[in-house]
């Protein structure tokens, strides 16, 4: 019996790998297919029946001389499919082996069929995606092809718009020209030459406009195509999804009648057993049977009157039950409707939700594949551990050091990065500048001229005087205040803030001048005083990580009273606390995060203490909108303000008899976060990351579109119409000229022919 177990559950592991291997190559082979159907310049593809897409593949995978990727994919089968059996037979029975060898035959087969048919389902599945995917890589290298080409197009058209202006503007250096010619024929002579360059610069524009043309009829040409290649692949789905469907439906019928045989096997086992069970327990009942007859004749006397009093109650009581039953059934049938009509409404719900469970059963099916592998890999992983935990102990101790030289070559690097960065910065924004004002230099000249333009136009043309509009466009690249950093100092001062002078700094900002009182601790009340210990007392449980280890080694033989002295001690040492009123001022730190046990039994809500976590993340955002003389006076804490306490705590009173205060243990580093964030920007000054605001660029993207496209509507409609009208009159014009060059000619020709006429008739006569 376990022989045969083990045989099925290797047959099942080559099964399970067989089943990955082919709906990976499946995937692979059809990715490769739809590739080559993209490359091909045929036409729409016809939709492929199931059993010439297994031909096809197998010819790919048989074809000698088929691709590199086809080989690799060979291979790769191979190579899975070699150690996926070595896997399954080398390893040991896991515990999970061991219980499924437990279980009986029924389990064991339902078992099997359920892991086989999830492994067929799973193989449709890939079978039925592989298309998508297909026609995801087809999509994705069609958009880079139409991409290709739109930058191709787009560089043209920038190519040709630069020509078209170049041979625009000599067209147009020409027109001045002509203004300086005085015979007409020569002035005929170049406005014709003009006409040809005109007549160029259309014909190259008709030719870009034929070849936007013919790219827009090779796109409707490709989605044409594309669309009759993707009613092939739908058809290909359905034929797809159809076989599955029978294959599936043939699996289910195998593993049922499976199922029955083995159901037949043990109920025919169950069958002999309990012949020989109830063939022993008739004998010995017939040895006592003649003992026990008499008593049960008078016990069937006593019976018979005892049931037929039942009877007759039985009868009475089923009368009643019918009519209250009858009353139920009717209340039930519309109970029925009720849950009819539900029932169809919520069908579509229950068939989402299957799909949806269904999906995340195989999901499950294979995380706990995973997870059962895992825990093997994690006791050997312990085992392992267990062995190196002392290597790594003595290994450790030399990391440290060597781990601390290197932190600290880090932070050499961190500050040679940080000043390459502020030099790469700056140098971006010198080049930002330079062809800023190029650009802008360029477009002032172009209006210069063409204002030039258009006074000669008036001046000359129209005879009107003319009058320079009035544009008034600001530039918003306005030159920064430059700031220099001289030496080493400067930029460590940049990072982390002004140093004190005995250090080499520049000096701390100075903080006004207050009168430090030693606040009176016996004025305060019995409960500020307990919430003052109560805070201290979990700063010393959670500040553990402020005192030396050795400390804590020392404090281990005295009182947790003693201990918790000398660790509050430490602590304050380390927060640079020396006095009352600063006592006072961590206590109003700590005041936010404390509650009353008696008006919130529950404690702190967890929105509170996630508001507490938004607000430490956004306190170390790089962008401060706070200074630190907000925070060095928020800090302070005057004699005459020492009564907040008792005024906050006799307000709270009100509302709770027996109300004290108590700290909420996980907020405490957070709040000694918070004060100790205050006191360094109390001692070194502002915030560094605001010195590099000026070395950025101010405005944004859209505001140099808007600043640019306002050259653009500087001339109005009216004076393009009217630049418009004066070249439709000079061309009329230029044509006169024409008329009047041809009727002089003709009057030079017909005065030739009358001297020549003159002079024959002078002849006759002599």
């Amino acid at each position: 019996m376990k022989n045969d177990n083990k045989e099925d559950d290797e047959v099942e592991g080559e099964n399970a790998a067989n089943t990955e291997i082919k709906s990976e190559a499946v995937l692979t082979v059809d990715t490769e297919l739809e590739h080559n159907a993209d490359n091909a310049n045929d036409g729409a593809a016809e939709p492929d029946s199931w059993e010439s897409y297994q031909a096809r593949i197998d010819s790919l995978i048989a074809n000698e001389r088929c691709n590199k990727s086809i080989r690799r994919l060979d291979e790769r089968l191979q190579n899975v499919a070699h150690r996926t059996r070595r896997v399954y037979r080398d390893a040991p029975k896991s515990f999970a082996e061991r219980a499924i060898n437990q279980l009986g035959k029924i389990d064991q087969q339902l078992e099997m069929s359920s892991t086989r048919l999830g492994q067929l389902v799973h193989f449709g599945n890939h079978l039925v995606t592989n298309i998508r995917v297909a026609n995801e890589r087809r999509e994705l290298d069609r958009r880079m092809f139409e991409s290709s080409q739109q930058r191709e197009i787009k560089r043209r058209l920038d190519g040709e718009n630069m020509e078209s202006m170049a041979k625009f503007e000599d067209i147009k250096d020409r027109w001045t020209e002509l203004d300086e010619i005085n015979e007409p024929m020569l002035l005929w002579d170049q406005i014709e030459d003009q006409k040809k360059r005109i007549a160029e610069i259309m014909e190259r524009k008709d030719e870009m406009i034929n070849a936007c043309q013919t790219e827009i009829d090779r796109m409707n040409a490709k989605y044409e195509f594309d669309r009759q290649r993707q009613a092939a692949d739908l058809c290909c789905l359905v034929e797809r999804i159809d076989n599955q469907v029978e294959t599936l439906k043939e699996a289910y019928k195998h593993h049922l009648e499976l199922l029955r045989n083995t159901v037949e096997d043990e109920r025919q086992t169950f069958s002999l057993t309990a012949e020989e069970k109830w063939r022993s327990f008739f004998n010995a009942l017939k040895t006592n049977f003649d003992e026990k007859s008499n008593l049960v004749r008078v016990r069937e006397e006593f019976y018979a009157q005892q049931t037929q009093q039942l009877q007759e109650y039985q009868d009475e009581l089923t009368k009643q039950t019918r009519v209250r039953l009858e009353k139920e059934c009717g209340r039930l049938e519309l109970e029925l409707r009720r849950t009819r009509d539900n029932v169809l409404m919520n069908s579509e719900k229950l068939d989402y939700n299957y799909q949806v469970l269904q999906r995340r059963n195989e999901e499950n099916t294979i995380i706990n594949n995973q997870q059962k592998r895992r825990v093997a890999r994690l006791y050997e992983t312990v085992a392992r551990t267990r062995r190196n935990f002392k290597e790594v102990l003595h290994s450790g101790q030399r990391n440290i050091a060597k781990l601390t030289q290197e932190i600290q070559a880090l932070h050499n690097s961190i500050t040679d990065m940080e000043s390459k960065a502020l030099h790469t910065r700056q140098i971006n924004r010198n080049k930002f500048n330079r062809v800023w004002n190029i650009n802008y230099e360029e477009i002032t000249l172009l209006l210069q001229r063409i204002f030039n333009i258009d006074r000669i136009l008036h001046e000359q043309q129209l005879v009107m005087p003319w009058q320079k509009p009035n544009i008034n466009i600001e530039n918003i690249n306005k030159p920064a205040e430059k700031r220099h950093v001289s030496n080493a100092m400067d930029r460590i001062e940049r990072r982390f803030g002004r140093l004190p002078k005995q250090y080499g700094g520049s000096g701390c900002s100075e903080r006004p001048s207050v009168e430090k009182q030693r606040g009176p601790l016996k004025e305060l009340p019995p409960e500020s005083a307990r919430l003052m210990r109560n805070i201290l007392r979990k700063m010393a449980d959670r500040g553990g990580f402020l005192i030396e280890e050795r400390l804590l080694r020392i404090l281990k033989p005295y009182t947790e009273m003693e201990q918790t002295l000398v660790r509050i001690d430490n602590i304050f040492s380390a927060l640079r606390i020396h006095n009352f009123d600063n006592v006072l001022e961590l206590t109003k730190v700590f005041e936010p995060y404390t509650y009353c046990p008696n008006c919130q039994p529950e404690g702190l809500s967890s929105a509170k203490c996630a508001e507490v976590f938004l607000k430490e993340e956004h306190d170390k955002a790089p962008k401060q909108t706070h200074d630190a003389k907000a925070d060095q006076t928020a800090l302070q804490v005057p004699a005459d303000k020492i009564s907040w306490l008792v005024k906050g705590y006799d307000e709270r009173a009100t509302a709770c008899p027996n109300h004290y205060l108590v700290m909420e243990p996980a907020l405490v580093l957070h709040a000694m976060n918070l004060y100790t964030n205050r006191k360094h920007k109390e001692i070194y000054g502002v915030n560094p990351e605001g010195s590099f605001e000026g070395e950025m660029i101010q405005f944004e993207d859209e505001e140099i579109e808007k600043f640019w496209r306002q050259f653009a509507n500087i001339f109005p409609d009216s004076k393009t119409h009217l630049w418009k009208t004066l070249e439709h009159g000079l061309n009329h014009y230029v044509e006169v000229l024409k008329m009047r060059v041809q009727y002089d000619a003709e009057v030079v020709f017909l005065r030739r022919q009358n001297r020549e006429l003159r002079h024959l008739l002078q002849k006759f006569k002599v």
